[in-house]
C-alpha cells in the first residue's frame, strides 16, 4: 500500500479527524427548512461559526465554494412531491497553510419530518434495484464527463445523487463545483472528498466521475477521498476502476485509522452491510451479516445479540425488505475498505426499539467515538423500517419509525 506524509493543517487533530469533522459540517442544516436558497444562506453562517469555533483542533478554514443546496420538486417516478429540507449538500473549505481543499458532501438528512423529508430515503439510499453505466449513465447538464468509456455499473440512487451534485452551482459565483476546481487546481493544492454515511457514497462517486483516470490528477498535487460508513454503490468493475485512479493509501503516523482512498466502516453499523451483506452471506457472523437464524415467531440473531418473537420478526421484517431491493444475482461490491471494532461493543438489545436505537448509535456515535472527536451533528436518519407482510400488526409508533 502506498504511504504518503500527514498533512499539516495548523490543528491538533490529525489528518481523518480533520477531515472527517469538515465533512459532518455539511449536515449541520438537517433541521433548517425552506426553500434551497433560502436553507443555504442560512447554512452559510452556520458553517462558517463551526470553522471558528474549532481552529485550535482544525487549524483555519475557510470556506470558499458553496453550501449548495439540492432540494426536490418530485418523488423518484417523476411526479410532483413537495421537499422542503436540503436534500444535498455541498460545499467546499480551503485552508491555506497546507493549500488544502475539502469537499464535504452531506450525509442522508436527519430532520425527523418524514413529510418532507423522504427523498434520499426514498430516491436515494434505498434506490439500488437498478444499475446504470458509469460514468455515461450520470449525464448533468452543468458539468462535463472527460471520458465517455464505461468503467463498471451504480445504482440508480447513486447516480441520481451525483447528478444532483455535479449540478449544484456556488450562489455567488455561479460556477459548478467542476468549474470552480478548475480554476483553483494547482501542483502544489491537494484536493479531499469527504462525506459520512449517504455522503460516503456519493464522495467517491462524485470523484470518479470528476477524475476518470489519471492524467485528470495531473494538475493537482494530491487527490484522496475519506467515505466514512458508506453503503456500497457500485459493482466489481466500478470498484476496480475507483482503486486504480484512487489506490488505498496510508497516512505515516496516524493510527490505527490513517487511511486515504477507503472505506472506513464500523462492523457494527447496519449501513456499510448494505449492499453486499445484510443477510444470507456465509458464514453467519457480525462482519458478514445484520441477521441470521430466523425462527418466524420465536428467535432471530442479529449484530447485536439475539431477539425472541415478536421483536424477531419485526426485524427480520425490516432487514428482509432492504434485502428484497436487490438484484439477483446480487451485483454490489464494496470499495476498497478498513473495517474497524467499535470499543466498548453495542449492548444486547432487549426489543425491538433498542435493535433501532443501537443501530442509529452505531452508524453516528461509535465513529465520534473511535476518531477521538465530539459530535458536531445530531444522529443521521437511518431508514430501516418499510411496508412488510405483517406492517399492520405493528404498534403504532412502529409503522413509520426511520
Amino acid at each position: 500500500m502506498k504511504v504518503v506524509q500527514p498533512i499539516n493543517t495548523g490543528g491538533s487533530y490529525n489528518n481523518i479527524q480533520t477531515v472527517y469533522q469538515l465533512s459532518r459540517f455539511s449536515g449541520l442544516g438537517d433541521n433548517l427548512t425552506g426553500t434551497a436558497t433560502s436553507i443555504a444562506q442560512k447554512l452559510g453562517p452556520i458553517i462558517d461559526a463551526a470553522l471558528t469555533k474549532n481552529i485550535p483542533s482544525l487549524g483555519v478554514w475557510v470556506r470558499v465554494w458553496g453550501p449548495c443546496v439540492y432540494q426536490t420538486d418530485k418523488d423518484c417516478s417523476g411526479k410532483g412531491r413537495v421537499s422542503n429540507v436540503a436534500d444535498n449538500v455541498m460545499y467546499v473549505v480551503h485552508n491555506a497553510q497546507a493549500n488544502c481543499y475539502v469537499v464535504g458532501v452531506a450525509g442522508t438528512n436527519g430532520n425527523t419530518d418524514t413529510k418532507h423529508n423522504w427523498y434520499d430515503t426514498d430516491c436515494l439510499d434505498n434506490n439500488v434495484s437498478t444499475l446504470v453505466p458509469f460514468p455515461s449513465g450520470i449525464t448533468p447538464t452543468n458539468s462535463t464527463s472527460s471520458n465517455s468509456s464505461n468503467a463498471g455499473n451504480v445504482s440508480l440512487g447513486a447516480a441520481m445523487g451525483t447528478t444532483n451534485l455535479l449540478n449544484m452551482q456556488d450562489p455567488a459565483a455561479g460556477r459548478s463545483l467542476q468549474s470552480f476546481l478548475k480554476v483553483v487546481q494547482s501542483s502544489s493544492a491537494t484536493l479531499i472528498f469527504a462525506g459520512h454515511s449517504l455522503g460516503g457514497s456519493l464522495s467517491p462517486t462524485l470523484a470518479r466521475w470528476l477524475f476518470t483516470g489519471f492524467g485528470d490528477l495531473a494538475p493537482w498535487g494530491a487527490v484522496y477521498v475519506l467515505p466514512t460508513a458508506a453503503p456500497s454503490t457500485g459493482d466489481q468493475s466500478f470498484a476496480d476502476g475507483f482503486s486504480k485512479v484512487f489506490p488505498p493509501t496510508s497516512i505515516a503516523g496516524v493510527s490505527p485509522y490513517g487511511y486515504w482512498n477507503q472505506v472506513i466502516w464500523n462492523q457494527y453499523d447496519v449501513v456499510p452491510h448494505g449492499w453486499t451483506n445484510l443477510m444470507n452471506v456465509l458464514p453467519d457472523n457480525a462482519q458478514n451479516d445484520v441477521v441470521w437464524d430466523y425462527v418466524k415467531d420465536k428467535s432471530i440473531q442479529t449484530l447485536y445479540g439475539p431477539l425472541q418473537g415478536f421483536d424477531a420478526n419485526l426485524t427480520y421484517d425490516t432487514i428482509n425488505s432492504k434485502y428484497q431491493l436487490l438484484p439477483t444475482p446480487n451485483p454490489y461490491v464494496r470499495l476498497p475498505s478498513q473495517m474497524f471494532t467499535p470499543s466498548p461493543l453495542p449492548p444486547q438489545p432487549s426489543n425491538f426499539m433498542d435493535f433501532l436505537n443501537i443501530v442509529g448509535n452505531q452508524h453516528i456515535s461509535a465513529y465520534d467515538a473511535y476518531f477521538g472527536v465530539p459530535a458536531t451533528v445530531a444522529q443521521a436518519k437511518v431508514s430501516l423500517m418499510s411496508p412488510g407482510p405483517d406492517a399492520k400488526e405493528r404498534p403504532a409508533d412502529l409503522r413509520n419509525t426511520a
